[in-house]
């Protein structure tokens, strides 16, 4: 497939000679818009090769002059779309997102969903003419280790795994499930997913408890260019209000620093966007807010 829009370009489906110049292009948008570059060579190979993608029918580059300077990929009913910072508002943003948009309705997507940094004030314009809308809101939060509050003089321990993996699983999923996007699991299935990764690390994992019994969990985990991602925090209902979840916060971003990681990160989204508060309050840092865009395709 092969197509002319705009002028001079050619709209065409990338093949696995073309990743290095697709990830160059994603880092140099994420840096337009995020201030940091995230895109891995390795993720987008393990993108194009999941189950049911198919390179030649359900992702796009827009070529100029010999250089791609356009992406999109349409995985189930997300569809990502990326112009390079130097090639924009030339239309290829658009076409990618038409062609993206018409695959889409080919398999049947009832609603299309594409995620936008708030940043990329030009793509959002874009999106309202085409008939998208705004629906949730996304926060990433990050702090420099050395710079963030001494844990107050709450006890916590480390997670065990013969003994928490059951009360763990219960305050996670009874913490969780209005989350939108949160699939629970059963018992056996979580600990074989949470516990079963090659880099997971109990010590990472801790607990706080009180005279009724688990309180709250702070659950993190290694994560890229040397940081410590926050997975979960959750407080048990009976338990809220106390403190708990800073406290525990806290604990966890010095367990980071005692594993000699640098950093931290955090993600939250629509009902748990609140707790960015609470990272706030542990010294970390807005730095980057998204948006989750969707579109009904009519069918």
């Amino acid at each position: 497939m092969s197509a002319t829009r705009p002028a001079g370009s050619i709209l065409r489906h990338p093949t696995p000679a073309d990743a290095d110049a697709v990830v160059e292009l994603l880092r140099a948008r994420e840096e337009a818009d995020l201030g940091r570059r995230y895109a891995e060579l390795d993720d987008l190979r393990a993108e194009w090769a999941l189950p049911g993608f198919d390179l030649a029918q359900d992702a796009w580059v827009a070529q100029a002059d010999d250089a791609i300077v356009g992406y999109a990929s349409l995985a189930d009913d997300d569809l990502l779309v990326a112009v390079h910072p130097g090639a924009a508002g030339r239309g290829y943003g658009a076409g990618l997102r038409e062609l993206g948009e018409a695959r889409a309705a080919a398999r049947g997507t009832r609603v299309l969903r594409q995620f936008v940094p708030v940043a990329d004030t030009r793509a959002r314009v874009q999106l309202l003419d085409a008939g998208w809308w705004p629906v949730q809101h996304y926060f990433r939060l990050g702090a420099a280790l050395d710079r963030v509050p001494e844990p107050p003089a709450v006890r916590v321990r480390t997670f065990d795994a013969e003994r928490d993996a059951e009360p763990v699983w219960h305050l996670v999923h009874g913490a969780y499930a209005h989350v939108e996007g949160f699939l629970p699991q059963p018992l056996e299935a979580w600990r074989a997913a949470a516990l079963g990764k090659p880099d997971w690390d109990p010590a990472l994992w801790l607990l706080l408890d009180d005279a009724d019994g688990l309180a709250g969990v702070a659950l993190g985990e290694r994560g890229p260019r040397n940081a410590g991602l926050v997975h979960t925090i959750a407080v048990a209902e009976r338990a809220r209000g106390r403190g708990h979840g800073r406290a525990l916060l806290l604990h966890l971003l010095a367990a980071f620093r005692a594993a000699e990681l640098r950093g931290a990160e955090a993600s939250v989204h629509g009902p748990t966007a609140g707790a960015a508060a609470l990272y706030e309050s542990a010294g970390m840092e807005i730095r980057w807010h998204a948006e989750r865009w969707e579109k009904s395709l009519g069918r």
